[in-house]
């Protein structure tokens, strides 16, 4: 054999053993650790770390190796078209974890992109007035990294900054009382339709109803939504709303919720949830006197009245005179008010023009009592008073003037303008003594903010 054959044959030998020892020691190595424990501070959460590396070292007589392998990173990138995994290692889904950030609120709801602001970002705005009609642009980012299809936010509000108690569901349009405190509105951008522009400084490009940071209007919280929101990106939302008798000098706080999810959007760090502070208490009680020849209550009037004074001025004997005042209410009382009549003083002259037996409490057809040389009563235009109570509401029935205040009007909830009349009359017999009567009567109005 030649010289230089058995040398490399030798080598060829002494390599081999060296790449079985390597081969050894790489299969020795297996399985690799995994560890997932999720590390956290005050500022963020490590998620799943991934430590799978593996290796080991091989010698031979010639040369020494050492191996290493392993995923460092998971191998993830997004746009706002795709995701690409490229990594080894996924485990489970990610979670979409809505979080509210920054906030601005708008009074020119019939504009698309709102400009009329009521106060600065993240600033709550006050006098919010009963029946004002409001925009809320709300940025929502996700943080668990991942996509959401069918996406649909409502909004909830609280006196509480925490909402740890007294939550409520903004009011859907077709369900809105006058006490509903806060119900939702229509304002210019259909429901679910995309926004067309951004207006908040922290939101994601949205221009000409395309980017990542169009979210929807919502006029309606318990419609369908086909928008997908994206996977880590801060979406801005708007909410039409009006305010429907909330609490006088109260600040209220509003969340989202996630409807698809049944979860809240909580603040995210350092961010607040929207607020704001309503109107003071107003109450606005007016007096209207009515000609003679006004048809109302089932009656045509017979004399004239002004705020302070109901002058019957000549009565034939055996002939119903009717008069009447209008009593006209504005107020943002959360709960209504009460109007109340009573008497100062009975209709009194010579003698007196006797009351008409009936009550406020049980009110009768008009009747000159029994003996009686007159009759004197009174009729409440308001159809409906507390507690359902509709013992007014038929025609020609009256009730006597007591000296303890009556209930003569009612309403459950704030109002704008209210208008009741209160009818008054008054019938004599022969029998009664001539003179010049006289009575006081006096109303009483109680608010309930």
């Amino acid at each position: 054999m030649h010289p230089r054959l058995k040398h490399n044959r030798r080598s060829l030998l002494k390599s081999a053993r060296s790449l079985l020892v390597t081969l050894v020691a790489f299969c020795l190595a297996a399985p690799f650790p995994v560890a997932t424990t999720d590390f956290s501070s005050a500022n963020f959460i490590s998620r799943d770390p991934i430590m799978s590396d593996f290796g080991g070292r091989s010698t031979s007589t010639n040369f020494g190796q050492i191996n290493a392998g392993g995923q460092t990173v998971i191998g993830e990138a997004t746009s706002t078209n795709f995701i690409i995994r490229s990594g080894w290692l996924y485990f489970e889904d990610r979670i979409f974890t809505p979080k509210s950030q920054n906030w601005r609120w708008y009074d020119d709801e019939t504009n698309e992109t709102p400009t009329s602001d009521l106060a600065a970002e993240n600033t709550a705005p006050s006098d919010i007035a009963n029946q004002n009609i409001i925009k809320l642009r709300l940025t929502i980012k996700d943080t668990g990294n991942a996509t959401s299809t069918n996406t649909k936010f409502k909004l909830q509000f609280s006196e509480y900054a925490d909402f740890s108690t007294e939550v409520s569901d903004v009011v859907e349009t077709g369900n809105c009382l006058s006490n509903s405190l806060w119900c939702y509105a229509v304002g210019a951008g259909a429901d679910n339709a995309v926004i067309t522009t951004g207006v908040l400084s922290d939101s994601a490009v949205c221009s000409g109803g395309s980017g990542a940071g169009c979210g929807t209007h919502n006029i309606f919280g318990s419609s369908t939504s086909t928008f997908t929101a994206q996977a880590s990106a801060p979406v801005e939302y708007e909410f039409t709303i009006q305010q429907a008798g909330a609490r006088v000098n109260a600040t209220y706080f509003f969340r989202a919720w996630d409807v698809k999810h049944n979860q809240p959007a909580p603040a995210n760090t350092g961010k607040t949830f929207p607020s704001l502070s309503t109107a003071g208490a107003a109450l606005t009680f007016t007096i209207v006197g009515l000609p003679a020849a006004t048809t109302t209550e089932g009656v045509v009037t017979a004399v004239a009245t002004t705020p302070t004074s109901i002058a019957f001025d000549n009565l034939n004997f055996g002939t119903e005179y009717a008069a009447a005042q209008r009593l006209i209410v504005a107020t943002n009382a959360t709960q209504g008010y009460q109007i109340f009549i009573l008497e100062q003083q009975g209709l009194l002259g010579q003698s007196e023009i006797a009351p008409v037996e009936a009550t406020n409490e049980a009110p009768a057809a008009w009747a000159i009592p029994p003996a009686a040389a007159g009759a004197f009563g009174y009729h409440a235009g308001d159809d409906v008073l507390s507690g359902n109570s509709a013992r007014f509401a038929p025609d020609n029935t009256y009730a006597k003037l007591e000296t303890a205040a009556k209930e003569v009007a009612f309403s459950s909830g704030p109002t704008g303008s209210k208008v009741t009349d209160v009818i008054f009359k008054t019938q004599i017999t022969n029998q009664q003594d001539a003179g010049i009567y006289q009575a006081a009567i006096a109303y009483l109005v109680v608010p309930i903010f």
